[in-house]
């Protein structure tokens, strides 16, 4: 497992040198606003790992004593539990925790603008699903490094006001850092041996794991890059949904016509409805 983890590091440094890093957080020319704007588009994330922890990392087998990795990840899942809470205090600092009522919000959570927050969690859910312990155990693991990597440079960020972010912020990167799964007590007594295939295996997640959080970073930049005032993006994405709902309602509509109906709309230059067989 052990090999397993340094290949995690491998992949970890290469992620570092991603443009999220280079154009955005690590630019002190920015105010620190613009480079914490991709805050508010990572909630489905944040909240979404949340229950991955809950209901997919975690395995509560009642009295039976749980082997050495998932006895490691059943703990971490506890040491995550109330990181959220501090991103929802820092959605105030970042000038984007707007009053709306919960259909709008619905509609912000639930658009295009944060899709990539949201599909992460499905293809981590996915690639976890039927995985043996030691694949779910790496995944967890590639998570962290990316989590450590972008909390390191989020250190020290202060807003225009002076203050610094909790979970965007040294107080998120200091208790990411003291994780016990990150301990190097843990990664020399408590990892077992894989064999060839457990290792080959452990390896093609953290590849894809990788790989979905590189597409999901490309996205937080545009995110950042595109935003100024946060309050306009919401408003014009609650506008595009509702603006949905009379094309959504004729296609529905349509799809309850009767058949010789719907040939007839098809049917270009034709004054009258011709039967269908």
């Amino acid at each position: 497992m052990q090999k397993v983890i340094d290949y995690i590091e491998e992949h970890r440094k290469t992620y570092e040198n991603h443009a999220f890093f280079t154009r955005l957080l690590t630019d002190e020319s920015l105010p620190g606003e613009k480079r914490l704007a991709w805050g508010p588009s990572v909630v489905p994330f944040i909240m979404g790992y949340s229950d991955l922890n809950k209901y997919v990392f975690r395995k509560d087998e009642g009295n039976a004593r749980p082997d050495q990795l998932q006895a490691l990840l059943n703990a971490h899942t506890y040491e995550e539990d109330f990181h959220w809470q501090w991103m929802l205090t820092d959605l105030e600092k970042l000038g984007a925790d707007s009053s709306m009522p919960l259909s709008d919000a619905t509609r912000v959570l639930w658009s295009a603008d944060f899709s990539h927050s949201r599909r992460l969690c499905l293809e981590l859910a996915a690639l976890a699903a039927g995985a043996p312990t030691y694949a779910v155990f790496a995944m967890v693991e590639s998570i962290e490094a990316v989590s450590i990597t972008i909390f390191t440079h989020c250190r020290g960020i202060a807003l225009r006001d002076g203050r610094e972010c909790e979970f965007f912020g040294t107080k998120h990167y200091m208790a990411e850092a003291s994780h016990s799964i990150k301990s190097p007590e843990v990664e020399e007594k408590s990892l077992p041996s894989l064999d060839d295939a457990q290792r080959e295996e452990a390896k093609r997640v953290v590849d894809r794991t990788f790989s979905l959080f590189d597409n999901w970073s490309g996205s937080l930049l545009r995110f950042a890059l595109e935003c100024g005032d946060h309050e306009r993006p919401y408003e014009r994405v609650i506008q595009e949904s509702k603006n949905l709902l009379p094309e959504a309602e004729a296609v529905a509509a349509a799809a309850f016509q009767p058949r010789s109906l719907q040939v007839n709309c098809r049917t270009q230059g034709e004054s009258h409805v011709h039967p269908v067989d």
